[in-house]
């Protein structure tokens, strides 16, 4: 008898030791790595020289409709289905990097010589609201595409009254190469680039009168 109870104590212990290292397995399991991303938009040679002269630039609004309002991205997976990813996300709010770098791309292009949000001591003589309505990977079909689409609202205020300067929805579906978060953030950058480039070119008169 006391053979047999010697034995089931080093089985338990055994049995033990195995259920350990399993758990310790467990608990030491790899998980991906989070990567963080930014809008970033290549600065061009300006082409404005000397149309800005005195304008200034405030914005008053830069918001992102709520379904896509995260640093976390989203996949559309079918016409029904977004999924949100916990491992790949906007280094800031994806509504503070846009508008960080509207406002530095139209200072560089001098469509506006000032940004009146920063400096205190400048008076804005435009004003700027924006609303980004979609910001999210298309993953429903073979061709996968980065989609940007928000609606820019440009005026100015005098004499207690508002003018209307520019009302327009920019949007951008841009092709990548594959259902990759480093991809579909190459992809937005280049959508964003393009929508600012238009965005340059549409408010360069309408700023200069």
């Amino acid at each position: 008898m006391k053979q047999i109870t010697i034995f089931q104590q080093r089985l338990f212990f055994l049995f033990l030791v195995f259920t350990l290292s399993l758990s310790c397995g467990s608990i030491s399991r790899q998980y991906p790595e989070k990567k963080f991303f930014l809008f970033e938009v290549k600065k061009e040679e300006n082409t404005n020289r000397g149309l800005s002269r005195g304008s200034s630039l405030k914005v008053r609004r830069f918001s992102i409709s709520p379904r896509f309002d995260s640093k976390e991205f989203v996949y559309r997976k079918s016409d029904v289905v977004y999924e949100s990813d916990f491992y790949n996300l906007f280094f800031i709010s994806p509504a503070t990097n846009l508008k960080e770098e509207m406002v530095s791309y139209l200072i560089q292009k001098q469509v506006f010589e000032w940004d009146a949000s920063s400096q205190s001591k400048v008076e804005p003589t435009h004003f700027l609201e924006a609303n980004v309505h979609e910001l999210y990977g298309d993953f429903r079909g073979r061709e996968p595409k980065a989609v940007l689409r928000l609606e820019i609202l440009l005026y100015t205020e005098k004499n207690g009254g508002t003018q209307i300067l520019s009302k327009k929805v920019y949007s951008r579906e841009i092709l990548i190469s594959k259902t990759d978060p480093e991809a579909l953030a190459q992809g937005w950058n280049l959508g964003f680039s393009e929508i600012l480039a238009e965005i340059s070119s549409d408010w360069k008169d309408k700023v200069s009168q």
